[in-house]
């Protein structure tokens, strides 16, 4: 009879919570993207995928709003991205106030370059109701300076300039919603 002896068992094969993160690893990486302001984050380790996002997915939205039909006589409500050319004016500058609001989104012309919207949303100048404007005309803002927040998915985001120079008008109300890459301020180089 052979003569048994005891030996230390072989590590336990990682299990599948081992090797893939767990939920305080995962707690702990979205308030590292919340205090960094990080939209996205992926990791891969040991054949486990880790895909986090915060706030809107901007290809998600771009992809639908290609995907939504224009209704049939009726203005688009939203503005095109910077590198395409404006829509030409409808109706003079005056008479923009008194018009319904998309004819207002589509009249003013931008002159120099923009600040666009980078989310769908609702436009804010102020940081709460009541208080001061963040950027008034002829500030001088650069990449680093918050210029609005857009609020999406009760979320309010903070934006930067994505250009330098002075802020030559406002081309969006207080409160009014806003489409992606709608030009929010004019500037002045």
């Amino acid at each position: 009879m052979a003569k048994r002896t005891k030996s230390k068992p072989a590590s336990p094969a990682p299990s599948a919570s081992s090797s893939s993160n767990d939920l305080s690893q995962i707690r702990e990486i979205v308030q590292l993207m919340a205090g960094n302001d990080v939209s996205y984050f992926y990791s891969e380790r040991n054949g486990a995928k880790l895909e986090l996002r915060r706030g809107s997915d901007l290809e998600a939205v771009k992809e639908l709003l290609k995907s939504l039909p224009a209704a049939s006589g009726a203005p688009m409500t939203y503005a095109a991205p910077a590198h395409m050319p404006a829509p030409m004016p409808v109706a003079p500058a005056p008479a923009a106030a008194s018009a319904s609001p998309a004819a207002a989104a589509s009249a003013p012309e931008a002159m120099g370059p923009t600040i666009n919207s980078p989310m769908v949303g609702t436009f804010y100048r102020s940081p709460a109701p009541g208080e001061k404007p963040i950027v008034n005309v002829g500030d001088i803002v650069d990449e680093n300076s918050n210029v609005c927040i857009i609020e999406a998915m009760k979320v309010m985001n903070e934006i930067k300039a994505d250009a330098r120079g002075t802020i030559a008008r406002v081309l969006v109300e207080d409160g009014k919603p806003v489409q992606y890459g709608q030009p929010l301020f004019e500037l002045k180089a």
